[in-house]
């Protein structure tokens, strides 16, 4: 992408330049990064994300996302009962009421959603990950936020057809996540996402002035970036990616103390 590209792209989306140079440069990391990890996998074609990350030295969390990206690993294995593959399935439980599960790290409980937009005279839909530790949009899908992070503990969601129908239940047992659901009519079981949906559509405003689907996708884009980067979420007393950073780093820090530790010590 040319200088004058960048340019135009990051006004029409409200967003600094240097953001699409970065994000240009992260993406050729990552394909630097696919390349090696091929190469990994050719002589260890059963190695997941974390023995490719220890051969080459890297965080396990990045190895992970750019394995999702560029489809590399292993392919897990079939699970042993074969369910229909199409049609809607029971609800499984509420385990966030059942087990009184509360979000104690990013990609513990993540909840999803749908919303919806009206424009033009048609609906559109919008659906949205949320992780509840953070309250950070991790993508409008779970593809999407898949693509971005490691798979959550939990999934909760509504009864809607798309969250109980068999492609959906399926991808989660795949990847081992337990899911979760609301009790019927009770939205107020997904709170976090019911109120996500609400302030996006303050923040998103009137659509009047749009005039194409592409302006409804930026604006539908900017004002979800808007909300992870640079709103101050009034729990977090910062913008959900902040709280993120600043809790990895944290983190980070705690665990290098205790090797530290580890080391003198002997043990």
């Amino acid at each position: 992408m040319d200088v004058g590209l960048r340019s135009k792209l990051a006004i029409r989306l409200g967003i600094d330049r240097s953001d699409i140079y970065r994000s240009s440069r992260l993406e050729a990391r990552d394909e630097e990064l696919a390349e090696q990890i091929a190469a990994i996998l050719v002589d260890h074609p059963r190695y997941g994300h974390r023995r490719v990350a220890m051969a080459l030295g890297i965080g396990h969390n990045r190895a992970g996302r750019v394995m999702r990206i560029f489809g590399l690993g292993p392919k897990r294995r079939v699970p042993s009962f074969k369910a229909p593959a199409t049609g809607i399935r029971p609800a499984p439980p509420n385990l966030i009421l059942e087990l009184g599960l509360v979000a104690r790290c990013p990609g513990h409980l993540w909840a999803c959603d749908f919303t919806y937009l009206w424009w033009n005279g048609r609906w559109y839909y919008l659906a949205t990950v949320i992780d509840l530790f953070t309250r950070e949009i991790a993508g409008w899908s779970l593809y999407d936020a898949l693509s971005r992070y490691d798979s959550p503990q939990y999934l909760h969601f509504d009864r809607g057809s798309e969250y109980l129908s068999a492609a959906h239940l399926d991808l989660c047992a795949s990847l081992d996540i337990a899911v979760s659901a609301s009790h019927k009519a009770s939205p107020w079981e997904n709170g976090h996402q019911e109120r996500w949906n609400g302030t996006f559509k303050q923040e998103l405003g009137s659509l009047k002035d749009i005039t194409d689907e592409g302006q409804l996708l930026e604006r539908v884009a900017a004002t979800i970036c808007y909300y992870n980067q640079d709103r101050i979420h009034t729990k977090l007393k910062t913008s959900p990616h902040k709280f993120r950073l600043a809790y990895e780093q944290t983190t980070q820090s705690t665990k290098s103390d205790s090797d530290k530790v580890l080391q003198i010590s002997g043990t």
